[in-house]
């Protein structure tokens, strides 16, 4: 695969045309983007009601997003009655669309709003591309072969960002600690050929997983040639075009 070099979804957009963005890290980043430009959040809510809004916090960690009521209340009404609402909004010439689900009303500041899920997949499209239906590719799982001396272990590969931030979550009983450098990390994707990269953790917390099992959860730095990262890269942030 070719080099990228595009840190940034707005370099990368007007390189590729449509992207699918599954890194929660560039997710934030995008939310925190949209938040300080105040850019305007519709959506089409039944019976045939457009449904205006800003954001107005988003908080990653807890995996929530509060945005706000639109003037019109029937809006609000439906808004709060969809089990998701399918957002779309134009950020910096670019139209990003997803979904927040589970909208609850709340308040923010003392002022009712309406509390979502934080996304996990993003479209983005240039506004000349925004037209017609996108099929999107499954999700599939990101797998990592971790090497120490002659034993290796398996991990996940949960986020890369595209300044090569990258998290792995692995078993908790791998003897890792800051400053581990990772040489030779295999990387498992069903659609790609297997590829190596070389890691440095930045930082090891101890998590339990949705069905109560304990990990260890690593935060690393991708090292190396920059095409190595894209590879990666191209598995969170995936090129439509």
């Amino acid at each position: 695969m070719g080099a990228l070099i595009a840190n940034d979804l707005s370099t990368r957009l007007a390189n590729t045309g449509q992207l699918l963005v599954r890194s929660g890290i560039e997710i934030s980043r995008l939310l925190d983007a949209i938040l300080s430009d105040r850019d305007t959040l519709t959506a089409n809510v039944q019976p045939q009601l457009l449904f205006m809004s800003q954001l107005l916090r988003v908080e990653p960690v807890r995996g929530t997003m509060m945005i706000s009521f639109s003037d019109h209340k029937p809006a609000n009404t439906a808004a709060l009655a969809a089990p998701k609402l399918s957002l779309r909004c134009s950020h910096r010439g670019a139209l990003f669309a997803f979904s927040a689900e589970a909208p609850r009303q709340s308040a923010y500041e003392g002022r009712p709003c309406i509390q979502c899920v934080v996304p996990t997949a993003v479209l983005g499209m240039q506004q000349r591309r925004a037209q017609g239906r996108v099929q999107l590719p499954a999700q599939a799982p990101v797998g990592a072969e971790l090497r120490m001396g002659l034993q290796s272990f398996r991990a996940r590969v949960a986020d890369v960002s595209l300044d090569g931030v990258c998290m792995l979550v692995s078993d908790p009983t791998i003897p890792l600690c800051e400053g581990s450098r990772l040489e030779r990390v295999r990387i498992h994707h069903p659609q790609v050929e297997s590829f190596d990269v070389d890691l440095e953790v930045r930082h090891v917390a101890r998590v339990v997983l949705a069905g109560g099992e304990r990990a260890s959860r690593l935060g690393c730095r991708v090292l190396g040639a920059r095409d190595v990262l894209e590879d990666l890269i191209r598995l969170f942030v995936i090129d439509l075009a």
